[in-house]
């Protein structure tokens, strides 16, 4: 990583205590390389917490949540200005081991065609769960993790893969001028699956880099009850079929099933507690019909 000029970038909101421990991990690294913490006008004190406490990591202050994307953008713009080869996207509540970086960077100079790689993700509550090693396209274009529940003996090498998790994504500069930054109309979620497409589509290779290893949250039960989550998975895989062209009848086919989740959700005694999410699902079809995208503006 010597002659590897790398930014770090993590985006904050209000999740100071992740933060302190996401940067911690980072510090333990014997490569230590440039930080630049994002913060999307948290009121929890984490900017003041994290320039106390590590007065060396550049903190810029967003004045709105602008989310995953604009946050990163943010980071990115600052990052390459400063002249960074290379930014680490990695999630606040993300931890990183000590050699990560230097298992990401090697990758990248082993395989210059390579502009996006990533590691194993594994649970942070159980660290023998594996949640990712990048992930897959369906035949109707859905993003599968590679991994998930599986064998971590079974993704043992550099693997060339469709699209790779936001939690933690190292992005060459060449790459980024190449496809440009992420799209802000996503704000969160599909975000990153929608960056690491167009890369392919420009011919750019995303490898999984198994020996550098990432911990995270394992927030499925969580995300699953969530309305917010409903609402930007669903309005934002729309946005990914039709801004990619993927097809008129998937598209369709997406819609038909939207639309029987909804009734479902309405009628049946069962999923009366899934009311919020049925809420969420009929704004996010109504925002993606009228064009409304980026940061959610109404709660469900």
């Amino acid at each position: 990583m010597a002659d590897l000029e790398l930014s770090i970038i993590v985006v904050s909101w209000n999740g100071k205590a992740d933060v302190l421990r996401c940067l911690a991990a980072i510090k333990s690294a014997p490569d230590r390389p440039a930080v630049v913490v994002v913060d999307n006008a948290s009121e929890d004190g984490t900017v003041e917490a994290v320039s106390v406490r590590y007065p060396d990591v550049a903190v810029l202050k967003n004045a709105a949540n602008l989310g995953y994307t604009g946050g990163n953008n943010v980071g990115i713009k600052y990052a390459m200005e400063r002249g960074a080869d290379a930014v680490l996207l990695l999630n606040d509540d993300a931890v990183l081991a000590y050699d990560t970086v230097a298992q990401l960077a090697q990758a990248a100079s082993r395989c210059p065609e390579a502009g996006m790689l990533g590691p194993s993700i594994y649970a942070l509550e159980d660290p023998s769960c594996f949640m990712s090693a990048g992930g897959t396209f369906t035949d109707s274009w859905h993003a599968e993790h590679r991994g998930l529940g599986k064998d971590v003996s079974r993704y043992g090498g550099v693997t060339e893969v469709d699209f790779l998790s936001g939690c933690a994504l190292f992005v060459t500069r060449s790459t980024i001028e190449r496809i440009g930054l992420l799209d802000d109309r996503f704000f969160a979620y599909y975000e990153d699956v929608d960056w690491c497409y167009r890369a392919g589509q420009a011919g750019v290779k995303l490898l999984v880099v198994p020996q550098a290893r990432v911990w995270h949250p394992d927030t499925r039960v969580r995300d699953a009850e969530s309305s917010h989550v409903a609402y930007y998975m669903a309005r934002n895989r729309l946005l990914f079929l039709s801004k990619h062209h993927l097809g008129l009848s998937l598209l369709a086919r997406e819609l038909v099933v939207d639309f029987l989740r909804i009734i479902n959700w309405s009628v049946n005694p069962k999923w009366r507690h899934k009311r919020p999410q049925r809420n969420a699902l009929i704004w996010a079809v109504l925002d993606y019909t009228r064009g409304c995208f980026g940061r959610l503006g109404r709660s469900f």
